[in-house]
């Protein structure tokens, strides 16, 4: 079996091979006409940057009052933060309209947008695209991603239907930068379509999926995925750090209904783990970006804050944060997985 040295001696050696993501553990710092950004990484093969932190669109659109969601963006572009993330119908919607009223009109030239498709045929995610156009008042996208594939039958469904025709002909046309994928289920599913890609020739931009300390030591994306993506230089957008906030203790969207909010552990409190180490540990994998969302600006300032002491953990350090983890991993905690039959 591979060791954890083998394998982070061969992400980074394949993240510097290709020349996709330079200076990953200690980013590249830049500003533009409205001030200093966050570190930045490349994204894509063209060289393409983005900052290490992105804004999840999903909690964005929680906040009921439109002041709050604008507080939140004028706080996000103060911070640095240039990279914005969204999927058509996140809150019936509401995500993708507060950013087109109050990121796009003011901050679209430097911004880096993306949004996401769930829709299963063809018809469907073209209609998506017109609607997240519209929604977000921009003639464009910066990347389009396909969202949330579960089962390797779901993405095969999905290109039957013509999905993935649909992104292709977006990117051809200009409608969007770059496509990629998304998914929380199995690494399976993921594995399942970049070889599918890989055997026609084809190739996406980025894959967006779950990244965290949990994650090594149960159905790990980390272990499994991440080197295919280094080695087909594939930008890696890293979600649900902290397991949705289901480390917290908390209730997220896939926690099944017969689990009881008082049997899930905060991971937090009941060990040595932090919001700052837990990212830490995200931070020091070669991703291209880190996608949180966040209810508060103050939870929006912890956050970024983490980058302002960034430090590439050892592999000593990340043993560490991983056995703290391990009681916890799978089940209850990362409950958006599924063991696939």
């Amino acid at each position: 079996m591979e060791t954890r040295r083998q394998f982070l001696r061969k992400a980074g050696a394949a993240a510097a091979g290709m020349g996709l993501m330079l200076e990953w553990a200690s980013a590249v710092p830049a500003r533009d006409q409205l001030g200093d950004l966050l570190p930045q990484r490349q994204l894509t093969r063209n060289g393409e940057k983005v900052t290490a932190f992105c804004l999840g669109g999903y909690h964005l659109g929680l906040a009921e009052h439109p002041g709050d969601a604008e507080r939140m963006i004028e706080r996000s572009m103060a911070l640095g933060v240039r990279f914005f993330d969204n999927a058509r119908r996140y809150n019936g919607g509401r995500s993708e309209e507060y950013m087109g009223r109050f990121l796009t009109p003011k901050y679209r030239d430097q911004v880096f947008l993306m949004t996401k498709a769930p829709a299963k045929t063809g018809e469907g995610v073209r209609q998506q695209l017109e609607e997240s156009l519209k929604a977000l008042n921009t003639d464009y996208l910066d990347l389009w991603q396909i969202h949330a594939v579960g089962t390797p039958e779901d993405v095969e469904n999905r290109i039957n239907a013509g999905v993935l025709d649909v992104f292709l002909e977006a990117k051809e046309k200009k409608l969007t930068r770059y496509i990629g994928f998304t998914g929380h289920v199995n690494p399976a599913t993921h594995l399942w379509f970049l070889e599918f890609l890989e055997k026609r020739g084809l190739e996406l931009d980025t894959c967006q999926m779950p990244l965290n300390v949990c994650d090594p030591s149960y159905e790990s994306f980390e272990k499994h995925v991440l080197p295919v993506l280094l080695k087909r230089e594939y930008g890696v957008i890293a979600m649900k750090t902290m397991a949705g906030g289901s480390m917290m203790g908390g209730r997220i969207d896939t926690t099944p209904a017969d689990i009881a909010t008082k049997d899930i552990p905060d991971v937090v409190g009941m060990s040595d783990l932090t919001l700052a180490n837990l990212h830490q540990y995200v931070y020091s994998l070669p991703v291209s970006s880190l996608c949180s969302g966040c209810r508060f600006t103050y939870e929006l300032d912890e956050n970024v804050a983490v980058l302002s002491q960034l430090k590439h953990l050892s592999e000593q350090d990340m043993n560490r944060l991983i056995e703290l983890a391990k009681p916890y991993a799978g089940g209850i905690v990362e409950n958006y997985k599924r063991v696939l039959t």
